[in-house]
């Protein structure tokens, strides 16, 4: 397939391709992934969008597929790079992924999105520029994704001249509902304008009465070895944050552990105050030194530190004692 001008949108492939030329899309996706255990090699080449497009989708679509794989080339300027929605066990690797940038009402705005898929593996990658919400985004009902040696850099929305744009765009967004079980593994995440690498609390339901009871929390997540420097370019960002909020589901049974978060504009490694009875969350062997507020910060006061783990953590800064270093082994899961 050569660059002989605009490709027509919604292109579908079903058996294995490897691109010869660039090819450019006015609108996404421009090419959709529609059959299983296939391979699109972009072969060194580019999928590009229209940046002046009102509705530009997103650049390649994994529709409801399972071991197909998409590597070797670029993917910029639509409202998203690579979306898997459904399906399992792809791999995206070896790929540059950047400047796909949606609007903040609308659903994309990430460079690689997983959503209700299982068991892919994401690596190798490069990562920058996307936004307004991450470079990678693990959606509801991603689950045991492995998330591995990724560069992801530079989401803050600066390039498009409007400082106070890249506040939500954080580098890796577990987002979910129930977004479990995920591996975040030795990625280098730098120059989120807001957290590097962020488990959020769900909700599925603010107007149910009462809010977000039941909801199911984003759990078992492992993010380990990775480095997390030089977030919250907006003025308020951590390096790897545990996000709470008091009526959403916080996330529970996550590991943190041998990651390098310095230089961050607000917290190194953040474990936001869990409700009263919680299960707690677990942080390890992590370093951070130089971050705007605390190092190591846990927003669980009474009791102190609630049911979260700290244990042999090297902080320069922490806002309570027991986060430095706690002696205590993890909880066995429930």
């Amino acid at each position: 397939m050569t660059d002989t001008g605009p490709l027509a949108s919604g292109t579908e492939i079903t058996e294995d391709l490897t691109l010869d030329g660039d090819i450019r899309c006015g609108a996404g996706p421009a090419i959709i992934v529609a059959a299983d255990n296939l391979t699109l090699d972009l072969g060194g080449h580019s999928v590009t969008g229209e940046p002046a497009a009102t509705d530009r989708g997103p650049g390649i679509l994994l529709r409801r597929v399972s071991g197909a794989t998409i590597r070797n080339g670029t993917v910029r300027h639509f409202d998203a790079g690579v979306v898997i929605d459904g399906g399992s066990g792809n791999v995206l690797e070896n790929l540059t992924v950047e400047d796909n940038v949606g609007y903040p009402d609308g659903e994309l705005g990430d460079g690689i999105v997983i959503n209700e898929s299982q068991g892919n593996h994401i690596r190798r990658n490069v990562v920058r520029r996307n936004g307004p919400f991450s470079g990678i985004s693990l959606g509801p009902r991603a689950q045991r994704n492995d998330i591995r040696d990724n560069t992801v850099a530079d989401h803050d929305m600066s390039h498009l001249g409007d400082s106070g744009a890249g506040g939500q765009d954080m580098g890796i967004r577990v987002e979910g509902p129930e977004a479990n079980h995920n591996s975040i593994v030795g990625n280098t995440v730098t120059g989120s304008g807001g957290d590097g690498i962020v488990v959020l609390a769900t909700c599925d339901d603010m107007d149910a009465e009462p809010p977000c009871v039941g909801t199911p929390p984003n759990e078992r997540n492992d993010i380990v070895g990775n480095t997390a420097n030089d977030n919250g370019r907006s003025g308020r960002g951590s390096g790897i944050r545990l996000f709470s909020m008091p009526l959403p589901m916080p996330p529970v049974h996550n590991v943190v552990r041998d990651n390098v978060a310095d230089d961050n504009a607000w917290y190194g490694i953040a474990i936001d105050g869990l409700p009263l009875g919680s299960p707690g969350n677990t942080a390890i062997g992590n370093r951070a030194h130089r971050n705007g507020e605390f190092d190591g910060s846990d927003g669980t006061l009474m009791p102190p530190c609630g049911r979260n783990v700290w244990d042999g953590n090297d902080f320069g800064t922490v806002n309570q004692p027991g986060v430095s270093y706690n002696s205590q082994s993890a909880p066995e899961p429930e």
